[in-house]
């Protein structure tokens, strides 16, 4: 392995030979001229080689020279594709493990299905999912990326909008023909109404839609999901956004009793931390997401 100690000098050799000038190759290099001479001596002394010689007042190569140059600058650029193959087998292997934080009725819409396919396509082996609602609820030491909801700022993360939110009525088909005489009315009296807030939510739909709240019966559930839930079981009406609905009103299961929406007082947003939000897993996640918002 004696022959391997000129290799600090194949970069100073490799620049000289390139462009014909020790004087332009040390400049390249950010180096004195002096010491790509230096370096260039060595060079010489440990091969056992003359590779350059004078030609009045520049340098040229000998036929070893020649020979040599070809054979470190095939070397180099063989070196260069291996760092970069290299580079992108280890970003693979980062990428084979994704945890996504995401509230929980997010996740039992759609979102889980999703990123279950989305794993597979991208060949993620360990998909891991945790529970979250706002940005505060995220572990970041455990988590790539987290949809929330929430609103901005979200100060030391990157983040893009997944869809604004507005709340509409949900309430199974079989309750419906109780709700005819609401309709007429303008009363939802003795209907169940669903809700995880304290209630604020509904009375700014009843103010919305004109329609009153007097005779209801108020039940609080601990979370939208168990709100979704309760209203496919037929136990109320439930006041939730189309982003957690579309595929139950799509197979009719739901229905949405009155048409009033209301914007809610927060939206949906995907988040990872800043250094992590150019990495490609990340970038097509997002646009999967953005696409089936869109029904793509």
């Amino acid at each position: 392995m004696k022959a391997l100690h000129f290799l600090p000098y194949l970069r100073a050799f490799e620049a000289v030979a390139r462009i014909g000038s020790v004087r332009q190759a040390a400049d390249e290099l950010g180096l004195s001229p002096g010491a790509v001479s230096l370096q260039l001596r060595r060079l010489s002394e440990t091969t056992g080689l003359t590779l350059l010689e004078k030609s009045g007042r520049n340098i040229r190569l000998t036929a070893a020279g020649r020979d040599f140059a070809q054979t470190v600058s095939h070397a180099m650029g063989n070196l260069a594709v291996a760092v970069e193959n290299g580079a992108e087998r280890q970003l693979e292997n980062h990428q084979k493990k994704l945890t996504v934080a995401l509230p929980p009725a997010l996740a039992i819409a759609w979102m889980a299905s999703l990123l279950v396919q989305f794993a597979d396509a991208r060949g993620v082996s360990d998909l891991a999912m945790r529970s979250c609602i706002r940005a505060s609820d995220v572990l970041w030491d455990d988590v790539d990326l987290a949809i929330v909801y929430d609103n901005p700022p979200f100060d030391g993360l990157w983040w893009q909008v997944v869809s604004d939110v507005k709340l509409r009525t949900i309430c199974s088909p079989l309750l419906f023909p109780r709700l005819e005489g609401s309709h007429r009315d303008r009363k939802l009296r003795d209907v169940t109404l669903l809700h995880e807030d304290d209630g604020r939510e509904w009375t700014r739909w009843s103010a919305a839609s004109r329609i009153s709240l007097e005779g209801s019966r108020s039940v609080r559930v601990p979370s939208v999901a168990v709100a979704v839930a309760s209203a496919l079981q037929g136990q109320g009406i439930a006041l939730v956004s189309d982003v957690l609905t579309r595929s139950y009103l799509q197979e009719g299961r739901l229905i949405q009793p009155f048409p009033t929406a209301i914007p809610a007082s927060a939206g949906y947003y995907l988040l990872c931390p800043t250094e992590k939000a150019e990495e490609p897993l990340i970038q097509a996640l997002a646009h999967q997401i953005a696409a089936h918002l869109r029904g793509d």
